[in-house]
């Protein structure tokens, strides 16, 4: 799961956002004060890019969503026929399935 976490850009933004609040812990245990403002300054930023990537998947996301509703509308409405079809097969193929168990 580690490696598919770190393949992931706003995993491994999320994974160095954490990594920050545990050299922080540590900073805050070892040294003091001296140097929390400038962990803090870190992994804020840290945190602030992965928001920001998070809110960029979330719009792709609702793009391709929007995308696919449109699509899907568009050819049921132009081959109505052919979506009842595709529905009724698909509808018989899960209850079938549903049945065996």
């Amino acid at each position: 799961m580690q490696s598919r976490i770190q393949s992931n850009p706003v995993g491994r933004e999320v994974q160095n956002v954490v990594n920050e609040a545990q050299e922080l812990l540590k900073t805050v245990q070892t040294e003091g004060s001296n140097k929390l403002d400038e962990v803090k300054t870190k992994v804020s930023e840290q945190y602030d890019a992965a928001r920001a990537k998070l809110g960029d998947l979330q719009v792709t996301v609702q793009e391709s969503a929007k995308a696919a509703v449109d699509t899907t509308d568009a050819y049921v409405r132009t081959n109505p026929w052919t979506a009842v079809a595709v529905a009724a097969a698909a509808g018989a193929v899960i209850g079938f399935i549903a049945s065996r168990r």
